[in-house]
């Protein structure tokens, strides 16, 4: 079986099987090439032969020695060992039962999951950075600020609050990585490499939304079919400030437009959204977040319609976000179709005549599966 260790030990290869590279990644380092007499195996002076690779070829010559073969296929290596431009997105490594390498492309959509990596522990007047289960780091409460620990999820401030609220031993989240992939591919970890192998768009996605999320990383050659639409209106509502509502209105929308859903699957909305509360005494906290039920309608109805269960966190009356509910980061909409499907929202109009549209779509793979256009509409203007 192939693993880490022996191809560090046996290949001049810097990458597990099951890693991600993509055009330009040095996948074999040529100067740490084992050479092998060319009597024992010639047919290592082959590939140098077929690439023209003529400074390998006369050194081997002169040597007797070439440099061991360990490539499997060289579709998308070059000779000098690095990931060929004609490679189209974040491909996999692959090792064969004699370490011998090649890469896989992607396949046309591949997603995966934001998951916990590096976490806080409180400990005392400190903190503790832990990665997998080790401590890499320790901070005084004094000094976390945007140098010290990782700021991209949770802010220094926020985790000087969470710290003075606290006791020993609590915990918070403030890295995450990617992994679960949907190909099965290795995790892949750090701000840098992230962007690098998917580009700003998949992190930016991925700080948006809540632990756990799926992350569509790469999608080629796919179609966006429309399967669903729905519209609602907010209306004027006495005792409840219009412009509140329709501002909230538009921060729902915002707050799930673009989400993506793998199939057989769930996802919440956007959980770095800001709404304006209310004062509701029906509300156990005295308050609510008024003008999220006119989008919520049109965002079950649209996913209602594609024959899917209710989303969590909304019920089918007029006043459909529960009130014990974060409106994105709590909602949950399943999606139990085969495709991957994407949600857009957006508004139209000011106030009380703000109008909330949703659609949803289908994302499908163009070279397996027939374009087929169906739709829906569902309309909604009851008022909040």
């Amino acid at each position: 079986m192939v693993t880490a260790e022996t191809i560090a030990k046996e290949n001049p290869i810097g990458y597990e099987n099951g890693s991600t590279v993509v055009s330009g990644d040095a996948l074999i380092d040529q100067a740490t090439v084992q050479k092998v007499p060319i009597a024992s195996n010639p047919m290592n002076i082959l590939r140098p032969i077929k690439n023209r690779d003529i400074s390998t070829v006369f050194f081997s010559i002169v040597t007797a020695a070439a440099p061991n073969d360990v490539i499997k296929n060289n579709s998308y290596i070059t000779a000098d060992g690095h990931i060929s431009s004609k490679l189209d997105g974040p491909a996999v490594v692959e090792f064969d039962e004699n370490n011998k390498v090649s890469v896989k492309p992607a396949t046309s959509m591949v997603w995966g999951h934001k998951l916990p990596y590096t976490k806080a522990v409180k400990a005392g007047d400190e903190i503790k950075l832990v990665e997998n289960n080790k401590t890499v780091k320790t901070v005084k409460a004094t000094d976390i600020n945007n140098d010290t620990v990782p700021t991209d999820f949770v802010s220094a401030a926020s985790l000087k609050e969470w710290f003075n609220s606290s006791k020993d031993g609590d915990n918070i989240t403030v890295d995450y990585y990617l992994g679960d992939f949907s190909d099965k591919r290795n995790g892949v970890y750090g701000k840098k490499n992230i962007i690098h192998k998917f580009g700003q768009g998949a992190y930016d996605y991925m700080r948006n939304y809540t632990s756990g999320a799926p992350v569509m990383v790469y999608t080629h050659n796919a179609s966006e079919t429309n399967v669903s639409s729905a519209v609602s209106t907010v209306r004027y509502l006495a005792g409840y400030p219009t412009e509140v509502r329709a501002a909230n209105a538009k921060m729902f929308a915002d707050g799930w437009n673009n989400t993506i859903i793998p199939p057989h699957s769930a996802a919440h909305g956007k959980e770095n959204v800001s709404f304006t509360s209310i004062s509701e005494s029906e509300a156990a906290s005295g308050s609510a977040t008024h003008g999220v039920c006119p989008p919520g309608r049109s965002l079950r109805d649209a996913i209602l319609a594609l024959g899917n269960p209710l989303p969590v966190g909304m019920s089918g009356a007029e006043e459909c976000i529960l009130y014990e509910y974060r409106p994105t980061a709590d909602v949950l909409v399943t999606n139990n179709g085969d495709y991957p499907i994407k949600i857009v929202m957006w508004t139209e109009g000011e106030s009380g005549d703000t109008q909330i549209f949703t659609t949803i779509y289908e994302l499908k793979d163009n070279a397996t599966y027939n374009n087929v256009t169906t739709s829906s509409t569902v309309s909604s203007s009851s008022e909040d």
